[in-house]
């Protein structure tokens, strides 16, 4: 008995030991534990882990927020996206007026947002603080950009040589070499940064950009690479590289990294139909454009009355249909994919299908000459020669110095046993592409 309550005594004090650890908050992370994780999502890219580890920080640490507001600016000087960084690096300035490194961060932050007379100052400033902080001697290079008098390979040299180990700096370093076009020596730093920074995706992706910036762009893959393997959730990195990919021919390249950014909930379907098209891979193709076409409404019930009711009041004839500013910049996209679907289709042998969707297509936008073309394609597959006739006899009326026009009516007239309409269409191709001019008659 006694080993039995000896045991329940024992497990009750492991329950109890355990319960009141349970109910124990962890201890919070201190200001260098903060800064190392925040510093390993910054050199990792993960920005938006890192701005929000900085607002974490700065809750939990309130006597620490200049440090963790100019850690949250720094990510506005490589990813700007929005003015969240630079509103923090204000708002550390106003708390610490008198640190260099905070007065240094904010005037890099307002030259790249443009405020290139209040970087200058505050530069100026930094420097009169601490003439040996070398985010200070950054920020005086970048303001030299404007300003002639400004030694800046000077103070990019004394930069680098106070703070080998500050990305900002490098970064900083890199932005004016490229502004000033030397692109040698901006792709120095950067690899400089690589070594500086091994196994740490930032470098590649500062060099990356850099090099897709002046079209090295099998460098930038290569770059761009080596971010991914660091980290690859990063939505705008993928898409640099599926672009990029799908821009040099790398068209497997291209749709794997579009079928990794799907998985992300972003979605690309018309440029991976592209891709899926050069590869002669129609189906998959084609079954990418719907997917696209779908997304932006086409296979709705009411598109069709929406924009012809908006572009109603442009309309200036049946064939010719003008588009306000907004028309056009929300319907280009989807007027290019329909098309290349279209064609496509026709392409791939559907001719059917290619027919009924570019009879919707010309219910909606009749004022495009391209789908005129793209139907008296289909027509003549479909063997409906009149009918095709019809339509390039038109385009020809729209542009009567197209040699390609004469001769596809010269085979429409064949086939329609017009051979003499067929040999003037003939000559008239010929002539175009010989002297210009339909007649042949140079003095035109």
């Amino acid at each position: 008995m006694a080993s039995v309550n000896i045991a329940q005594k024992i497990g009750f004090l492991l329950i109890s030991t355990a319960a009141f650890a349970a109910c124990v908050p962890a201890l919070a992370m201190t200001k260098q534990e903060y800064g190392a994780e925040i510093d390993k999502l910054f050199l990792n890219t993960q920005f938006i882990d890192a701005q929000r580890l900085c607002e974490k920080a700065m809750k939990e640490l309130p006597q620490e927020k200049v440090f963790f507001l100019t850690k949250h600016g720094e990510m506005y000087i490589v990813a700007t996206k929005g003015k969240a960084g630079l509103d923090s690096a204000r708002e550390a300035m106003k708390l610490a007026p008198k640190n260099a490194q905070v007065v240094a961060t904010l005037s890099i932050n307002e030259y790249i947002a443009g405020y290139v007379v209040k970087a200058e100052q505050l530069a100026q400033k930094a420097m009169e603080l601490d003439a040996k902080n070398a985010r200070a001697h950054a920020a005086m290079a970048l303001s030299g950009l404007r300003d002639a008098a400004i030694p800046i390979n000077e103070e990019l040299a004394k930069a680098l040589k106070l703070a080998p180990k500050d990305p900002i700096v490098y970064i900083v370093s890199g932005t004016v070499h490229l502004r000033k076009l030397e692109y040698d020596q901006a792709e120095a730093v950067y690899s400089q940064m690589v070594r500086a920074f091994p196994n740490t995706a930032l470098p590649y992706y500062q060099r990356g950009y850099f090099r897709r910036e002046v079209f090295n762009n099998n460098g930038a893959l290569k770059d761009l690479a080596e971010v991914v393997k660091r980290y690859n959730k990063d939505r705008y990195v993928l898409m640099t590289r599926a672009k990029l990919n799908k821009k040099t021919g790398h068209y497997k390249d291209a749709i794997a990294d579009f079928d990794a950014l799907e998985k992300l909930a972003v979605t690309s379907y018309a440029r991976r139909a592209e891709c899926y098209a050069a590869l002669n891979q129609y189906e998959q193709a084609i079954k990418d454009y719907k997917k696209a076409l779908d997304e932006d409404g086409v296979y709705r019930s009411d598109f069709h009355q929406k924009y012809a009711k908006t572009m109603g009041s442009t309309r200036r004839s049946a064939w010719t249909q003008m588009m306000n500013g907004k028309d056009a910049s929300e319907l280009s996209d989807t007027k290019s994919c329909w098309l290349k679907m279209i064609i496509l289709q026709q392409k791939h042998g559907d001719v059917d299908e290619a027919l009924k969707e570019v009879t919707k297509f010309m219910t909606v936008f009749p004022g495009d000459l391209n789908s005129v073309y793209a139907r008296h394609e289909i027509l003549r597959k479909k063997g409906k020669w009149v009918a095709a006739l019809a339509d390039i006899s038109l385009l020809i009326s729209k542009s009567p110095n197209v040699a390609d026009y004469y001769i596809d009516r010269a085979d429409i007239y064949k086939h329609l046993n017009k051979p003499d309409r067929a040999a003037e269409d003939l000559k008239r191709a010929h002539n175009l592409n010989t002297t210009g001019t339909v007649s042949g008659d140079l003095t035109k």
